[in-house]
């Protein structure tokens, strides 16, 4: 009984581990990312292999460029720019509140954005959080 009691404990410590980022990160602002890239590629490292994507990006600034698809309105809790790739799914880039009105105003469909974010993983979507502009010569 006492090995029960151990290996339940141990699986409710694990499991209140889960790993998460949260939506509103300011060090993005002072994070280098440690790739530079096109939503698609992104995309496609994860379509390859999720397990060796997160290892490269997961909680890491990226970042990602391309041309817009949609991007949220005023309706929605969380504002987003969204990088279709393929089948209705593909790089959604959650902002952070400091910027998105800002860039929300430019994202047009069609129109190419660059973005600096936290890579956050694959949930049908690429989800990245807290994305910025980059800084210029950064």
């Amino acid at each position: 009984m006492r090995r029960w009691t151990i290996l339940a404990g141990l699986f409710l410590l694990l499991g209140g581990c889960a790993r998460t980022l949260p939506d509103q990160d300011r060090r993005i602002y002072g994070a280098v990312p440690v790739a530079k890239m096109t939503a698609a590629d992104l995309w496609k490292d994860y379509q390859q292999s999720a397990v060796d994507a997160n290892a490269r990006y997961w909680g890491k600034a990226v970042e990602v460029s391309g041309p817009v698809t949609n991007a949220s309105t005023g309706t929605t809790a969380q504002p987003f720019v969204f990088f279709k790739q393929e089948g209705g799914l593909g790089v959604q880039a959650n902002l952070l509140d400091d910027q998105a009105a800002e860039i929300l105003t430019s994202a047009s469909a069609g129109r190419r954005l660059t973005l600096k974010c936290f890579a956050a993983g694959l949930v049908g979507n690429v989800i990245l959080k807290s994305c910025v502009r980059p800084e210029p010569g950064r």
